[in-house]
């Protein structure tokens, strides 16, 4: 619940903006009807208020070290939805004037918080940039709706951005009381991650060419070119956005790596031509609708590209600067399709603006992103076992070769279970790209796979333990199987001279160290240890644990409680039912302090 409402919240941040913003430059005429001042004028403040939020940039970094930055951009962005409110309610040249100026101002932690905000998860770039599209299309139909009574409009689009400011505040900290308040983990600056930053200003330059030039020189279009006066341009602008919103949510795939940026670009060029040779207004609303998806989609690429990487204190200053690019490039593209329509004809003008969007798509090949990670050794996907003690539905887990990892709860043992074979269950179990699913207990073991290290040992009560470790080491393909047997049972001074015994004559701490033996005879590439990490044997499990971890082999430790593991164990989990849910291991000087739970969702991938 908590996830789903951080979404929500992040959604409102990033449509504040451009629903506020994207009214004032629509009506631009209508408001200056009713202050009195040409409408150029009005666009040209709506611009400096633009280039306020820019510039604002500096002071949002430097506050930005003194409090959470999505508080700071709520109470920013909700100060700018009132001030473009007062603009709407009072049409008195200072008034508006000032209001715009202050929005813009105010409105400076909105250019980079909310996409910040949506780079720390998965698709959440993609999310961000759809948000500011249905933002964009409010304003579209608030223009539309209200074009006769611009002031009403600008009050509406205010106090509505206003509101959904209050939202991001309200939702982006859900969960910031948990655990001790030292905020997210620091992560390093990955290798070229700061490259990238370098590289990628330009495209997100010529990403904001193309919204700017297209919108300017598409309004303009219909305007002189078809005569649609008034409301009209802006209602087939909203009817666009409608689709563009639909190919940004359906084609977020494509967001998902920096290689789409270059294509997303040169579809982005081909609006202009598209609107420029368009035989009816329909058709360049269809150049709308491809502009602006390709712009958000190129975008969201290069966020998850290039700032998902990067750490949390270089991450708000890294969105900020490319926002501000993207800006300057989309006033840059407004100023080029005006100035040559004075010397061109309208279509011309529009069609020489889909030239540098085709220089864009080459340079977008310098951004590369970061380097794949290695898939992890172990890696469980939806991982069901419908009967047993404790059901598990859909869990997940990866884990790197040579890796130790602690799990308690209720469904521990039953996810230990269905990896070694012992319970039927469904989903996939990938270790080191083999499928153990496909595998019964008795292949996995064999092959050196997966062994399960509990209370009961594989030696059968029936024969002595020296007897039935060497047909274990026989069938595990020793080249001296008796040798084998002896060799581990050296190993642990409480099993000598136990060889001729039979397993079921032990004790129960012997019978865990025969167990033992058993796990040092395979070698597994996954040791399971289920029941014995506790008690009197602990330190024989830690020294074996530790021995087969540091030759390769990833280790699942189940615990009854977290802490028991804390010694041994780089990552903790709690297995529910339905829920893998990961506890924080402490430093060692924070070994005494109480684990604080850290929801992963369903699984811990």
């Amino acid at each position: 619940m908590t996830a789903a409402i951080r979404r929500a919240a992040g959604a409102a941040g990033a449509a504040a903006a451009p629903l506020a913003g994207g009214t004032v430059l629509l009506l631009s005429d209508a408001l200056g009807g009713v202050v009195k001042i040409p409408g150029d004028v009005v666009g040209y403040m709506a611009l400096t208020g633009l280039l306020l939020a820019c510039a604002g940039l500096a002071g949002v970094l430097v506050l930005a070290r003194r409090t959470r930055p999505h508080r700071l951009a709520a109470a920013g962005g909700a100060l700018a939805g009132l001030a473009i409110a007062l603009a709407g309610a009072v049409p008195a040249v200072p008034v508006f004037a000032t209001g715009l100026m202050a929005a813009g101002l105010l409105a400076s932690p909105l250019l980079a918080v909310p996409r910040a905000y949506a780079a720390r998860t998965p698709g959440g770039a993609a999310w961000g940039q759809a948000a500011a599209l249905a933002g964009t299309a409010a304003a579209a139909w608030i223009a539309t709706a209200r074009s006769a009574d611009p002031g009403t409009a600008l009050l509406v689009a205010g106090v509505l951005a206003a509101a959904l400011a209050a939202v991001f505040a309200a939702g982006a900290g859900a969960g910031d009381g948990d655990g001790d308040g030292a905020g997210p983990p620091v992560r390093p600056v990955a290798r070229g991650a700061l490259r990238d930053v370098r590289a990628a200003l330009p495209v997100h330059l010529l990403t904001g060419w193309i919204v700017g030039a297209s919108l300017t020189g598409g309004l303009h279009l219909l305007t002189f070119r078809w005569d649609l006066l008034g409301a009209d341009p802006a209602r087939y602008l909203a009817w666009a956005l409608l689709p563009a919103l639909v190919l940004v949510v359906v084609g977020r795939r494509a967001a998902g790596a920096a290689q789409t940026v270059p294509w997303l670009l040169l579809a982005g060029a081909a609006a202009p031509l598209l609107m420029a040779s368009a035989p009816g207004p329909e058709l360049l609303a269809a150049g709308f609708a491809v502009a602006l998806a390709a712009a958000c989609l190129a975008t969201a690429a290069l966020d998850t590209a290039v700032l998902r990487p990067l750490p949390e204190s270089r991450l708000l200053a890294a969105a900020g600067l490319t926002g501000a690019a993207a800006v300057v490039g989309g006033m840059a593209g407004f100023g080029c399709a005006a100035a040559l329509r004075g010397t061109l004809d309208e279509g011309t003008a529009l069609a020489l603006t889909a030239l540098p969007p085709v220089l864009g798509a080459l340079l977008a090949l310098r951004v590369r992103g970061p380097e794949p990670a290695p898939p992890p050794f172990l890696h469980v996907r939806g991982l069901s076992v419908p009967r047993g003690t404790v059901p598990l539905r859909r869990a997940g887990l990866a884990a790197a070769a040579g890796e130790t990892i602690a799990l308690s709860g209720p469904g521990a043992s039953t996810l230990l279970a269905a990896l070694a074979g012992r319970a039927p269950c469904r989903g996939r179990a990938l270790l080191g790209g083999a499928d153990l699913t496909a595998l019964d207990a008795g292949q996995r073991m064999r092959l050196g796979l997966c062994h399960l290290a509990g209370p009961d040992p594989r030696v059968p009560d029936g024969r002595p333990v020296a007897e039935g470790l060497a047909a274990h080491a026989r069938a595990l393909g020793h080249a001296d199987p008796d040798g084998a047997a002896r060799a581990v049972l050296e190993v642990f001074p409480a099993l000598h001279g136990l060889g001729g015994r039979h397993a079921q004559a032990l004790t129960d701490p012997q019978r865990t160290l025969l167990s033992l033996a058993e796990a040092l005879l395979t070698r597994p590439r996954l040791l399971l240890v289920d029941g014995i990490a506790a008690g009197p044997c602990a330190g024989a499990v830690h020294a074996v644990v530790r021995r087969l971890a540091a030759g390769g082999s990833t280790v699942l430790v189940a615990v009854p409680a977290a802490a028991e593991a804390h010694p041994l164990a780089r990552r903790c989990y709690a297995v529910g039912r339905d829920r893998v849910t990961e506890i924080p291991v402490p430093a060692p000087e924070e070994a005494r302090r109480p684990a604080v739970a850290r929801s992963t969702g369903g699984s811990a991938q």
